[in-house]
């Protein structure tokens, strides 16, 4: 999929997956204090509540929750947990020095993606 004419590109295993069981993933591997901030969320107790399903993902919410699964799975394949881990929550120079969690925040998708390609194909200037 790509996410801009000529932009980065990125697979979107994600579409497969119901919303639940990409929160619980995601709140396993990052908290879910980090889930619900990157969604755009204050409160850790909607991440939980997502992941057991007590609790419908916004549509918004969820675009973000799924562009992030599919990112940081795409890490953890190529290399492994604990870089998709640290990746996330760590300030990235191809970011603007923010975290790839924020970016995702701000719905900068392109440049997430950028981000993580430039991880892949070591590029990373960090």
């Amino acid at each position: 999929m790509s996410l801009a004419p000529g932009g980065p590109r990125h697979r979107t295993d994600s579409v497969m997956i119901d919303t639940a069981d990409i929160v619980r993933e995601l709140n396993d591997l990052l908290t879910p204090r980090i889930v619900a901030g990157m969604a755009g969320k204050k409160d850790p107790g909607q991440a939980r509540k997502w992941a057991n399903g007590s609790l419908a993902v916004p549509p918004p919410e969820q675009e973000r929750l799924r562009f992030a699964y599919d990112l940081l799975k795409q890490i953890e394949s190529a290399h492994r947990r604990s870089v998709a881990q640290a990746w996330a929550i760590t300030v990235n120079p191809r970011l603007g020095y923010t975290t790839p969690v924020k970016a995702i925040r701000e719905e900068r998708f392109n440049e997430a993606a950028a981000a993580m390609r430039a991880l892949l194909e070591e590029a990373y200037d960090g």
